[in-house]
């Protein structure tokens, strides 16, 4: 095994430890505002304005983080130092101003834009929507100043300082849960997001001295910033596929009986919360890597990079599809049954998660195969792939919905999220030259024996034991379930002599040895 992959997978460990701990954290928050305030009509008016208050966030996420990166790690290959803090003041200054004139526009249109976004809320139901949309709207220049320091630091490859803006989101709504819920009600939690913004920005600030000397620069006109801003466009749309495709899907579900949005949110909730501890940490550190092949002139190495993710995805991806599909309402009965959240809402958030994790692993793809397209600079290509994308889940909603409701929705998500992966695949290659040959395929063919073994074992478990009486029994259920399903998985995997098995094997040897 090489070295680069040995570097790759213990650093992709070392950043998943961090966001996992952050995740947990976020997953503990979830479960505490469930049992506060349920899946109620209130709470989907929290869920509602949350989204809408996210939709600039993740704008300006995906236009600075698939932007700046490539572009910073050009600059600082090209030199000199000076050129390059400029930049990074000019960047951050920009933005926050550019987010500050979206926060004043949109409190002013928060009324029709809930309107328009929730047309099945009652009129009570959508002045609340609106009103906890303008209490968040402040931090929004916090929350991107933050984004542009994260960057930054994943550029200088300080991929774990850069995680740790998970923490603050957590901190302030467990505390405006616990706390406030009884005086302030849901408004609370619209209170916790705007300082959650403080505190991201506060939290950055020690790992990033030494690394940029802040400057009041204000220069729109300034050729890099002129640069990031022209792949910025395409860049937002391919890289928020996945939000704008759930926002579709929480459009439609206001149409859906009461509770049904915040179940469907809940189980999306699920797949970030997997997604963000698997596959964030491999495409942060990925990128950054296939930005300095492409500042070198080696984009056949970005071929190499996607190759090893791909194997990656698939064998960590693959068992928990397998788990998480078979046994989903012990899994939704354990994260939220608690409090008010009733066995019925389980069963409908347990739908839901069963069509979105089928999805998982085509999730992950795109958005590597994303990557690799921005890291070499082009965002046009991926952001027409993410167009075609939305227009084909917009379709399969408006098919499915009437006859599955929100596992409709949430099929339609897998479904052209796996279309899009597909076709990303085959531009990248031709583009870059032929990878993930014969021998990939192989690598995955044998991962996803291992994987339909697991799911055979994890089926029997699951009709063996007993039905779950509520969090503890169905977590009995889930430890005995995962527990022989992924022996079965892991010993299946070593028979075939999967690659990326005998890759963590080595690693793990090279640790031991020391």
């Amino acid at each position: 095994m090489s070295g680069k992959k040995k570097s790759l997978l213990q650093t992709t460990m070392a950043v998943t430890l961090v966001i996992f701990v952050s995740k947990a954290g976020g997953f503990l928050r979830e479960i505490v505002m469930t049992a506060y305030y349920g899946a109620s009509a209130e709470m989907d008016a929290y869920n509602m304005a949350y989204s809408l208050y996210y939709v600039p966030v993740l704008l300006f996420n995906s236009c600075i983080t698939s932007t700046l990166v490539p572009l910073y790690v050009q600059l600082r290959h090209e030199g000199p130092a000076r050129r390059l803090n400029r930049f990074s003041s000019n960047v951050v200054n920009l933005f926050a101003f550019f987010s500050i004139v979206v926060s004043i526009l949109m409190y002013f249109l928060a009324g029709p834009l809930v309107r328009l976004t929730a047309q099945g809320f009652f009129p009570e139901q959508q002045r609340l929507t609106a009103e906890l949309l303008r209490r968040m709207l402040p931090s929004l220049a916090f929350i991107v100043a933050s984004i542009v320091l994260s960057s930054i630091l994943n550029a200088r490859e300080k991929y774990l300082a850069a995680q740790l803006t998970g923490f603050p989101l957590t901190f302030s709504l467990l505390i405006a849960t616990i706390g406030f819920s009884h005086s302030a009600g849901i408004r609370a939690l619209a209170w916790g997001v705007f300082v959650s913004g403080i505190l991201q920005v506060a939290i950055l600030l020690p790992a990033m001295r030494g690394l940029m000397k802040y400057e009041f620069s204000f220069d729109i006109s300034d050729p890099a910033f002129r640069r990031l801003m022209r792949l910025a466009g395409p860049a937002v749309l391919s890289m928020a596929v996945n939000e704008l495709n759930h926002m579709v899907d929480k459009m439609l579900a206001t149409g859906l009986p009461e509770g049904h949005l915040s179940c469907m949110s809940l189980a999306y909730r699920l797949i970030t919360f997997l997604v963000g501890v698997v596959l964030v940490p491999l495409e942060t550190v990925t990128f950054s890597r296939m930005s300095i092949r492409t500042a070198s002139h080696d984009e056949r190495g970005v071929g190499e990079i996607v190759t090893q993710c791909a194997e990656l995805v698939a064998l960590v991806i693959l068992p928990i599809i397998a788990v998480g599909a078979i046994m989903s309402k012990d899994v939704i009965r354990l994260a939220y049954m608690h409090g008010v959240f009733s066995e019925r809402a389980v069963g409908t958030a347990a739908y839901a998660l069963v069509f979105y994790i089928i999805g998982v692993f085509s999730f992950g793809m795109r958005d590597i195969l994303n990557r690799a397209f921005h890291a070499c600079q082009d965002t046009r290509t991926p952001m027409l792939n993410s167009m075609a994308t939305v227009a084909v889940n917009i379709a399969l909603n408006l098919l499915l919905v009437r006859v599955m409701g929100v596992g409709g929705l949430a099929l339609a998500t897998s479904l052209s999220a796996t279309a899009g992966a597909a076709s990303l695949l085959m531009l990248l290659r031709r583009r870059i030259g032929r990878f993930m040959g014969r021998r990939t395929l192989e690598e995955l063919l044998k991962t996803g024996i291992a994987a339909a073994l697991c799911a055979l074992a994890c089926l029997v478990i699951d009709r063996t034991l007993p039905p779950a009486r509520g969090s503890l029994g169905s977590l009995w259920r889930l430890a005995a379930g995962t527990g022989a399903s992924l022996a079965v998985y892991v010993a299946a995997a070593a028979a075939l002599r999967v690659r990326q098995v005998r890759v963590a094997a080595d690693m793990v040897r090279g640790r031991l040895k020391r």
